[in-house]
């Protein structure tokens, strides 16, 4: 595992920490790498808390698009820049256990995006959140992935095109944050928030979570049914 992506355990709480203050904890290759093997190391943990002290949670990642003229394939674009997020985000789709995400200061790029994958995000006051790729000449649309079925068309698009700095406030009226916390308080009320859902029974907790991540693309009908069958699963099998 990559130095700056540390992982300890307190009973059934995992804790994911992204440890590089000192570049505003930007996501290098490598630290992707090692945070999706983190993920995938969770094994019989209730929840996963992910955090990274410092002042900013992730100020993007750690890599610089190529220069002009410099004649990169485009398969080398996929393997070296787009390879390593899709893996992270496979590795968050793999989660059986509610993740919980702590920010605070610049959540942009990449560190919006782990935000919004987050189930439960507390996000500390005077968080700014950016996706502000254009301004580099990239377009974002590998970050903008998950945010398809997460954020509404407009707000996006309007986090997009304008390439600015976003609040907290907006964050959580656009649905990337569930919560705004006093940043002094926010590590205590993400560890009351992990003791809630491990208190909960965990197949019934495990079923929100798979109904969460698949019935948003279902019509109300298909979720309904869908629904009914993981009601049946979970009080059938007591």
């Amino acid at each position: 595992m990559a130095e700056n992506i540390r992982a300890s355990r307190d009973g059934a709480i995992l804790t994911i920490s992204i440890e590089r203050a000192e570049a505003g904890n930007r996501l290098t290759n490598e630290m992707a790498g090692a945070l999706a093997a983190a993920l995938d190391d969770a094994g019989d943990s209730r929840v996963i808390v992910l955090r990274a002290p410092g002042p900013d949670f992730c100020a993007g990642r750690d890599i610089e698009p190529p220069a002009a003229g410099s004649g990169v394939r485009a398969l080398d674009v996929l393997r070296d820049d787009a390879g390593p997020i899709i893996a992270l985000y496979a590795a968050f789709a793999r989660r059986q256990q509610p993740v919980i995400g702590v920010v605070q200061g610049k959540t942009w790029g990449i560190g919006l995006v782990l935000a919004a994958v987050c189930d439960l995000t507390l996000a500390a006051e005077g968080s700014s959140f950016r996706l502000r790729e254009l301004e580099r000449g990239i377009p974002p649309c590998i970050a903008m992935a998950p945010l398809l079925d997460r954020l509404p068309g407009k707000a996006l698009a309007h986090l997009v095109y304008t390439a600015g700095e976003m609040d907290a406030a907006w964050a959580l009226a656009n649905g990337i944050v569930s919560e705004i916390v006093p940043a002094a308080g926010i590590d205590q009320r993400a560890q009351e928030a992990a003791a809630r859902i491990i208190s909960f029974p965990p197949e019934a907790v495990q079923a929100v979570k798979q109904f969460m991540a698949t019935a948003p693309r279902f019509d109300e009908s298909k979720a309904v049914l869908y629904g009914a069958s993981l009601l049946a699963n979970v009080l059938g099998s007591r």
